[in-house]
């Protein structure tokens, strides 16, 4: 539960912090004006300062690392030149060569583009497209931790008998789908909206396979432990309850007691205790894990983990008990 808290908390705070912060930044940078005065080479101002200078090398991208290409340029009246890194290697860069004319972009201090000529590439430090990231990022987060959350509160309310691999395998596939289709959605389409509704279009068909894969699995017959029957040569007491209509469930009646006679739940585990005895027509028709549908038996881990589903014409019965007392029960109900 902690881990599906934090992964909400992250994409609550790139969604709703990040985010819309980018985007302001990206409107401003789009929307200033060039400055009318002369370019202050260590200013911060908010409208686009144009640096004239001269291109002294380029090095393409690549190479060891995730290294940028970059042009090493020369602003007009500098004397030390710097290295200014783009995006990609577009159609500026396979142009320019050095001892080329450009001008570069400045806007609140940092170099955002280079301009040649009727050329323009934006430089790694651009806030045009700065949400992308965060915004796949908090998106992809969100199923996932939406599906820990779900994952951890089944797996506490079930007892340990209960617990099954498909409760963690069927949810997670489901985040893992609905995850990674909310991480690629901002980076291939074109606005906010459209990776939305990219998300939730998937979650409809994602959730309700996932639902059905659940309901499916949750009908589906349990596959019967490795229990052999075994006859009790004499009296064995044991915590379990019986549930049905031989014999009704009364009060306060939560041992069992499996012998040579049989089975039947008595009101507690000293000798001498009132008992019920099962008919010898109650038969045994499978044992599984005890499921949050048997809350009728009790609180869970109450008697038992277990439970033999049992007839007694068309009649249910119902024996909960701790798997080590199966072979016992399913002995004396021979």
């Amino acid at each position: 539960m902690a881990l599906s808290l934090g992964l909400l908390v992250v994409a609550g705070c790139l969604l709703g912090w990040y985010v819309p912060g980018a985007l302001a930044a990206e409107a401003a940078y789009r929307t200033a004006p060039f400055c009318a005065g002369r370019p202050e080479p260590s200013g911060a101002r908010e409208c686009l300062e144009a640096v004239p200078g001269t291109v002294v090398a380029k090095e393409p991208g690549g190479g060891r690392g995730p290294r940028l290409p970059g042009l090493r340029w020369r602003p007009d009246g500098g004397t030390e030149p710097s290295w200014v890194r783009l995006e990609q290697e577009g159609a500026l860069f396979e142009a320019v060569v050095p001892g080329d004319r450009v001008r570069v972009v400045r806007w609140r201090g940092e170099e955002r583009a280079v301009v040649a000529g009727p050329l323009r590439q934006e430089t790694s430090a651009t806030p045009v497209g700065g949400h992308r990231l965060p915004y796949a990022v908090g998106l992809g987060l969100v199923p996932l931790g939406g599906v820990f959350g779900w994952v951890a509160y089944e797996w506490a309310r079930r007892s340990a008998g209960a617990r099954a691999s498909w409760l963690l395998s069927v949810p997670m596939c489901c985040g893992l789908v609905l995850g990674t289709v909310g991480f690629f959605g901002p980076l291939v389409t074109d606005g906010l909206l459209d990776a939305l509704l990219l998300s939730v279009g998937a979650a409809v068909p994602v959730l309700a396979a996932g639902a059905w894969l659940l309901r499916w699995r949750r009908a589906r017959p349990s596959a019967p432990p490795e229990v052999l029957p075994r006859l009790p040569e004499r009296e064995r007491r044991f915590p379990g309850v019986v549930v049905g209509a031989v014999p009704n469930r009364a009060a306060g009646f939560g041992t069992l007691v499996a012998g040579p006679e049989g089975l039947a739940v008595a009101a507690g585990p000293e000798p001498g205790s009132a008992r019920l005895p099962l008919p010898r027509s109650v038969a045994v028709v499978r044992v599984r894990p005890r499921a949050p549908a048997d809350d009728r038996t009790g609180p869970a881990g109450q008697a038992g983990d277990w439970v033999v589903e049992c007839r007694d014409g068309d009649r249910e019965v119902l024996v909960v008990a701790a798997k080590k007392d199966l072979p016992w029960i399913l002995g004396a109900l021979r």
